[in-house]
């Protein structure tokens, strides 16, 4: 078997979906080893000489059906990242392929968005890791999938050059729930503004399209379907450390995107714990949580922060908002406020403020 090259297979009964992804992806992926096929049993076959990377297969087939055949692409190939075309994207099939799928794309599709996926997918190779941890976390159940609000903003954002204030706000307003959380951050103190934002169209200009599209995609996971208490329970917990990151990104006068993506990641921090949930896993909630990240495209210092948040020596680059993280989940877990978190800082090792960027700002304390 050829481990070490790059191998996407494509399963589809319809042949001109197969020709167009061969004629397009053919220049678009190249050094790639791509396969398409019609029948799943000679795909299986091709597969036992090289091995898969990505498998995106259609949702409805004659032979099969499309999860039926990841689920068994799971046993067979735990480390292959797989992914659903479905042109239904209704809940019963969302809830259908959540244990199954990584990723589940609508039909029709874009190519680009074909693309990005593909090579976002190479996602478990590009972690160092041994194979049978890789295979653990190929084999996690229930993953989240994107959620469909989130979706269909991204979707409507990619489409236009110049997005529409109002559309954004319309998109946003399906689930209240998330909006009222953006409506509470829009009038937060980390944005400073003195006038109230009552609506979504209001915290849409306030905020911006991006940092919208990306709050959507944090509240909607946790307020999903499922375990509402341990939901609530790490929602609350993710808000307060990014307080706390946003408090030190501040007091070490990181610039506003840098203060943003503190926010974001602390924000995100327990993402695992929420993938990991009911299982019986050795695999930590960090790496779990960073392996999804990856997976849906997130900044890649983002996806670092959360993979090496209990240990941010382990990171190649000494990232500030990595090690101010560290510090606020330290604080927060020794039961102590975030208003003594001045107490906290001046009680460290100069080495460590210095990595968090807070050496210039806990010696003005004296």
């Amino acid at each position: 078997m050829n481990v070490n090259q790059a191998s996407v297979y494509f399963l589809d009964d319809e042949s001109q979906v197969l020709g167009a992804l061969r004629r397009a992806l053919r220049l678009r992926l190249k050094g790639w080893t791509m396969v398409f096929e019609s029948s799943p049993s000679r795909t299986l076959d091709l597969m036992s000489h090289s091995t898969p990377w990505v498998v995106v297969v259609d949702k409805k087939m004659p032979e099969i059906d499309g999860a039926e055949f990841l689920n068994e692409i799971k046993t067979l190939y735990p480390d292959a990242v797989r992914v659903i075309l479905s042109g239904d994207i209704s809940h019963e099939t969302v809830v259908e392929s959540a244990g199954i799928a990584h990723l589940l794309l609508s039909k029709p599709f874009e190519l680009d968005e074909i693309v990005a996926v593909i090579e976002r997918a190479v996602c478990l190779r590009t972690f160092q890791l041994d194979d049978e941890l890789r295979a653990g976390i190929g084999n996690i159940d229930n993953l989240p999938i994107l959620p469909a609000n989130y979706d269909a903003l991204v979707t409507y954002l990619n489409s236009v050059d110049e997005p529409d204030y109002v559309c954004v706000a319309e998109l946003i307003s399906h689930d209240i729930a998330v909006l009222s959380k953006i409506l509470q951050l829009a009038n937060s103190a980390f944005f400073g503004a003195a006038v109230p934002a009552y609506s979504a169209h209001d915290a849409v200009v306030r905020l911006g399209h991006d940092l919208v599209r990306k709050l959507v995609l944090c509240f909607e996971l946790y307020t999903a379907k499922g375990d509402l208490d341990l939901h609530n329970q790490l929602l609350k917990s993710s808000e307060r450390i990014a307080e706390g990151c946003v408090k030190l990104a501040t007091a070490s006068q990181l610039s506003r995107e840098d203060t943003e993506r503190a926010y974001f990641t602390g924000l995100l921090h327990n993402i695992g714990e929420l993938v990991l949930a009911g299982q019986n896993s050795n695999i930590s909630s960090d790496l779990a949580g960073s392996f999804l990240l990856k997976l849906w495209g997130f900044d890649q210092r983002i996806v670092d922060a959360v993979r090496h948040q209990s240990s941010p020596g382990k990171n190649q680059e000494t990232d500030p908002v990595i090690y101010q993280l560290n510090l606020v989940k330290t604080l927060v877990k020794g039961d102590s406020s975030l208003m003594e978190m001045d107490v906290f800082l001046e009680s460290l090792d100069p080495n460590l403020l210095k990595n968090a960027q807070l050496s210039d700002y806990v010696g003005s304390f004296s």
